[in-house]
């Protein structure tokens, strides 16, 4: 059987022969996988009606469909069919989606009220579902979080507001919800309970991503520069951890994180500067202690699951 080449996978996929389209590009970028291969492969598949496997290959890549209207329209067209809405509202809202944002809301919000009329059963369930998403066992809460992402977003609002002042959430899910909530760069008001167990009320407005913070920013930058150079693997393994206690620390890092070089050394095990005050050290020790008893139970929680799963 002759192997296909892009030539004659290219003309399949101007021809209109999906079928063989798609199934050439699925042998074209299993080899390696390439901006370009990845739009022509989810288009494909798109065409071939296979719609969630174009969703799938399309996701791998998000950023390949940010090069032209073409292939953002495509990106939104394949994200909307299944009904990917707040996916689809986060990517008109990057800043490289500027030129198409105004006519990609507006195919979004068409798409909501289609499906609205036509899946408000399946809606609803879908939304009963994440509003309790404390109920269920951690694997099925990312489920839940995922659907969720085929609510219209007022609903997915509504529920995010629910979810961000319960207290048996795990935090890290919080976080995540709130992180949400700053990618569909939405003006609201909301209150969320945090670590400190208090409920703070936040302008979504205000927010920054959780790497974006001047804390993170020196801290990363610092790991890269110091430790990373002589120890990758050591390195791999603090970037690993200082992401989660990011996330879990969002959005008041930069309050907590005042010493991110002492911050990191802490993590990598290493002696801290001299000029780091006694106070500044008890700081960030108490904080480690916290941060690992919430990360700690989020693994035991990961853990459990799987052995009954086994």
């Amino acid at each position: 059987m002759t192997q296909p080449t892009f030539e004659t996978a290219l003309a399949a996929y101007q021809a209109a022969k999906w079928s063989t389209a798609s199934a050439e590009f699925t042998t074209l970028y299993q080899a390696q996988q390439t901006p370009e291969l990845n739009r022509y492969l989810a288009v494909s598949l798109f065409q071939d009606q296979q719609y969630l496997a174009a969703e799938q290959i399309a996701a791998e890549n998000d950023g390949a469909y940010l090069t032209s209207d073409t292939w953002f329209n495509w990106r939104l067209t394949i994200a909307l069919h299944n009904q990917q809405f707040i996916f689809a509202r986060e990517l008109c809202e990057l800043p490289q989606a500027d030129a198409w944002r105004a006519t990609g809301i507006q195919r979004i919000t068409t798409a909501e009220q289609t499906a609205s009329t036509q899946l408000a059963a399946t809606q609803n369930v879908i939304a009963k579902q994440f509003y309790h998403l404390g109920d269920a066992p951690l694997r099925e809460q990312q489920q839940r979080l995922l659907r969720a992402h085929q609510l219209p977003l007022a609903k997915f609002l509504q529920g995010t507001r629910y979810l961000l002042v319960d207290p048996f959430l795990h935090p890290l899910l919080r976080a995540t919800l709130l992180e949400e909530l700053y990618r569909l760069r939405v003006d609201l008001t909301v209150q969320l309970h945090w670590l400190d167990d208090q409920v703070h009320t936040v302008a979504t407005r205000d927010l920054i991503g959780v790497t974006q913070g001047k804390a993170a920013q020196a801290a990363l930058a610092y790991l890269q520069e110091q430790i990373a150079q002589n120890n990758p693997g050591l390195a791999a393994n603090v970037r690993q951890t200082l992401n989660l206690q990011l996330m879990l620390l969002y959005p008041f890092a930069d309050e907590i994180i005042t010493q991110p070089q002492a911050w990191v050394d802490w993590l990598a095990g290493r002696p801290l500067d001299q000029t780091v005050s006694e106070t500044d050290c008890k700081v960030i020790a108490d904080w480690q202690k916290r941060l690992t008893t919430h990360l700690e139970a989020l693994f035991a929680a990961v853990n459990d699951e799987n052995s009954e799963n086994s």
